[in-house]
């Protein structure tokens, strides 16, 4: 383990709601600041173990890279103020605030040491910082063939951020030119250039921010630059009944496949992969959270009454335990009785550690959606979870920790696929509700109304009682 790994040892991630690309980046900033914390610790024991060794220069931070400050002869060029001959320098070496770079500014320390102790120093190259100039420039291709080192220089190596960083990684290997330097012009290009959807040129933007930032790179262009994309791409968002129908193919398709398939599919590998489409339709899952260390002993365990599932840490907002919306699924769909598939999906798990290997792992979702002929993608029953919950009146903030993203994302992005049909059953609910909301309204006056008549007449009848010649006179 690194450095850089080893200071993460005690880093507790604050819970993410958010999955998208903000509450990643919150998630990053969290670690750079408990970094932050070690890497001064650590700048503050180099200094320590200099001064021990009375070495006669010291190492300070300056922005993001680490500077060398001691007293030496004037600079050629430079003023001699004061006549003696000698000034403070903070000699800059293009050396990265980082553990590596701690360790190579200790050494350039005790170096740059020797030779005033010895009265060798000369102001040459190195020094004065031509020679870094001149090794400054790096083609893009460069910066993404050091791109993983960098990454994880300033965030915590989880299966999480591994999975994050692979896509950001294909990405920049897939649409940006290698063999051109790493500047601006280029990058603004790349993003220009780009044929994909716009969908994915916004992630390209967000990639090269990353990759920039990773080496300290200013692109101001695409600071605040997002495509906006040219139209809304459809989505059919399946129906309760469509959902339980299409269940059925799974079954139609082992009886109806083709007998050469048998040698490269296994015999019920299909049970598999529909007990997989019941977790996504009950629970609103991301298929990564099916595949990614499941509690499968909680799952089958007699305590587990409510029948939650038990998302794990490493997944992309992190632990949680959610609840199907319609508790009768886990029935129908065999969820917690089709010990088969549950045995499979240990099969299909098991020794894959690698972020590479769970995704690998994942992926024959799509691929069986296809197989077997389902009308929607596996993320449709994501969504229609989301919007099933807002029909049934479910609290925006219990379906969204549920589903495991924040308010925001449950509103503004599950929520534009709220068909038309939709939000006519909505409205029609919520007419029928403001009904019967007026209906015991109006019952409540009445009830008052005869409670009114009823407390007048018994007050008559006590008046009776009490005082008749009184009430003679009253009538």
């Amino acid at each position: 383990m690194n450095r850089t790994q080893e200071a993460f040892a005690d880093f507790q991630q604050t819970a993410i709601t958010d999955g998208g690309y903000l509450g990643r980046m919150q998630a990053v900033t969290n670690q750079e600041n408990h970094l932050a914390e070690k890497l001064e610790i650590e700048l503050k024991a180099v200094n320590a173990r200099l001064k021990a060794a009375r070495v006669n220069v010291s190492i300070r931070k300056s922005g993001k890279a680490l500077q060398l400050r001691t007293t030496l002869p004037i600079k050629p060029g430079d003023i001699d103020k004061n006549s003696i001959g000698t000034k403070q320098y903070d000699i800059s070496l293009g050396i990265p605030f980082n553990f590596d770079g701690l360790n190579t500014a200790e050494e350039e320390a005790h170096e740059l040491g020797r030779l005033i102790a010895r009265k060798q120093f000369q102001w040459n190259d190195k020094y004065l910082g031509k020679t870094r100039k001149k090794t400054t420039a790096k083609t893009i291709g460069d910066l993404i063939t050091d791109f993983e080192n960098n990454y994880f220089q300033t965030r915590k190596r989880t299966l999480r951020s591994e999975n994050t960083f692979n896509s950001y990684r294909y990405i920049a290997q897939t649409h940006l030119p290698k063999d051109k330097l790493a500047n601006n012009a280029n990058f603004i290009e790349a993003v220009n250039c780009c044929n994909s959807s716009d969908s994915v040129k916004n992630e390209l933007i967000k990639v090269i921010r990353v990759l920039c930032k990773c080496y300290g790179l200013e692109v101001p262009e695409l600071s605040n630059l997002k495509i906006k994309p040219s139209s809304t791409r459809k989505r059919d968002i399946p129906t309760d009944a469509e959902i339980e129908q299409e269940y059925l193919k799974f079954e139609t398709y082992a009886i109806n496949r083709p007998s050469k398939l048998l040698t490269r599919e296994d015999r019920n590998n299909w049970q598999l992969w529909r007990w997989v489409y019941g977790m996504l339709a009950t629970y609103g899952l991301r298929p990564r959270e099916i595949f990614l260390n499941p509690d499968l002993d909680w799952w089958l365990s007699p305590d587990n009454t409510m029948n939650t599932w038990r998302v794990n840490e490493e997944c992309k907002t992190g632990e949680r335990e959610a609840l199907p919306l319609y508790p009768r699924w886990v029935e129908t769909f065999n969820l917690k009785t089709d010990i088969e598939a549950i045995e499979l999906l240990k099969a299909k798990i098991q020794n894959k550690v690698s972020t590479q290997q769970i995704n690998s792992a994942r992926h024959g979702t799509d691929r069986w959606f296809r197989f077997v002929g389902i009308t929607f993608q596996p993320y449709d029953l994501r969504h229609a979870w989301a919007i099933r919950a807002h029909l049934m009146g479910i609290p925006i903030k219990a379906a969204a920790d549920n589903l495991g993203h924040s308010v925001n994302m449950h509103t503004s992005i599950y929520q534009k696929w709220f068909s038309l049909e939709n939000r006519k059953v909505a409205i029609e609910e919520a007419i029928k509700k403001k009904s019967k909301v007026q209906e015991l309204q109006d019952m409540v006056i009445e009830l008052q109304q005869e409670n009114e008549k009823l407390r007048l007449e018994n007050e008559r009848l006590r008046l009776q009682t009490k005082n008749p010649e009184l009430m003679q006179k009253i009538n």
